[in-house]
């Protein structure tokens, strides 16, 4: 009863985001494909070939090899899959799937050397940003300058941008596999596998956010799994770091907070003040970063933010979060009985709110809360019958591929 009642809510809640959605103003929105973002066109039916094999693979396999496998071997599994899935997706757009980090971000590193350099870029950057692309008015300098530094020791292009994707996809479902295994059990962990894998927000997965959410997600762990302060403080290190690519991701620092109150350990101490000081060490050349994240809130103010209504996104913006993490986890949600359980997927569920509620998500979110998806997924590890869930939401995955014309 509680599964179907889930699965009724999360049909509900995407069908009264659509239907609310369509009775506001167009230009209010800045929707096209309401609630999500870009444009419904069919793709054609032949290029689904590929997402659907891996998808199908993937379902049929992955939970075996996920229950027998020794650990690591899982782990690379879930890291390949997860790789191969998301391509298989992105490939329906052809050589636009792979062009979102570049158009948002690669194509604007020319800003470092006219500024003066580095030093200099870091310096004005927040004075600059009402004069920068809006992907530079939202997020700190982190990545535009990594793409710079690569592209000097050439890197570039959409396949080098495509590979660092990549990189967080697969860190990302790693880490929090890790996570679920420290914190609950290597059996929890090990049903949660196929799950983090196959999610229909891997549709979205060759933007920027999930580089910076398996850069978050991986510090995230190395803390929740240190039982001494060097690895807590490379964790705190590594976490810091992530805070220089994306303001958002400080919402993650909420399952380390929760774990470790709950463990009472006292490594979150070097954590924290490693992760202080990597935030602040750009400080030195000019870039605050909570200055940052006030000139970003002005910015989103002034644009965007001041169109969309922020009742309407409150709700639209869970219904797209729902919709990517797939039927299946609403209806592992409503299954999941285990207490430290909880603690992790509960957490990624507070940082969402969080975010809902603090207005700077408006819209998008398949996009924005990328980071918070993967803690969410472990709760389809409370589902018996796991191959039907999974073909369910593969199939999800592949109808919004094959309808939904996005950027990301």
């Amino acid at each position: 009863m509680r599964v179907r009642l889930a699965l009724t809510g999360w049909v509900v809640l995407l069908v009264v985001a659509w239907v609310w959605g369509l009775a506001l103003p167009a230009d209010d929105l800045h929707l096209d494909a309401i609630p999500l973002y870009g444009r419904w066109e069919l793709a054609p039916i032949w290029r689904l070939a590929a997402p659907v094999a891996v998808g199908a693979a993937a379902a049929l396999v992955l939970p075996e090899l996920a229950a027998r496998w020794p650990w690591r071997r899982v782990l690379g599994a879930v890291a390949v899959t997860a790789i191969g899935w998301s391509l298989a997706l992105a490939a329906v757009d052809g050589a636009s799937g792979f062009a979102d980090i570049g158009q948002a971000y690669g194509r604007h590193i020319g800003l470092v050397d006219d500024r003066g350099g580095p030093v200099a870029f870091l310096r004005g950057y927040v004075e600059h940003q009402d004069a920068v692309p809006v992907h530079l008015q939202a997020h700190p300098p982190g990545l535009v300058l990594t793409l710079w530094a690569s592209a000097r020791a050439g890197l570039s292009g959409a396949g080098w941008e495509t590979a660092l994707a990549m990189a967080g996809v697969a860190a990302a479902a790693v880490a929090v596999l890790v996570i679920a295994r420290d914190v609950v059990s290597e059996r929890f962990a090990r049903a949660a596998a196929p799950f983090v894998v196959l999610a229909p927000a891997a549709v979205w997965h060759t933007n920027a956010d999930v580089i910076f959410g398996g850069l978050a997600l991986t510090g995230v762990a190395l803390v929740v799994v240190a039982r001494r302060w060097p690895l807590a403080a490379a964790g705190g290190a590594v976490f810091g770091l992530s805070l220089l690519f994306s303001y958002g991701l400080a919402l993650l620092a909420v399952p380390i907070a929760v774990v470790a109150l709950w463990r009472r350990r006292a490594v979150l101490a070097s954590a924290a003040a490693a992760g202080a000081v990597v935030v602040a060490l750009p400080s030195l050349w000019g870039f605050w970063w909570p200055d940052g994240l006030a000139a970003t809130r002005v910015q989103y103010d002034a644009g965007v933010g001041a169109d969309r209504p922020y009742a309407y996104f409150l709700l639209a913006n869970l219904a797209v979060f729902a919709l990517a993490v797939g039927p299946a986890v609403a209806a592992g949600l409503a299954r999941l009985r285990d207490q430290r359980a909880w603690l992790v997927v509960g957490s990624g569920l507070a940082a969402v709110l969080v975010a809902d509620l603090s207005g700077l998500s408006s819209a998008e979110t398949e996009r924005i809360w990328q980071p918070f998806m993967p803690l969410v997924l472990l709760a389809g590890a409370a589902l018996t019958s796991s191959r039907r869930w999974l073909v369910l939401q593969v199939a999800v995955a592949v109808v919004l591929q094959a309808a939904l014309r996005s950027p990301w």
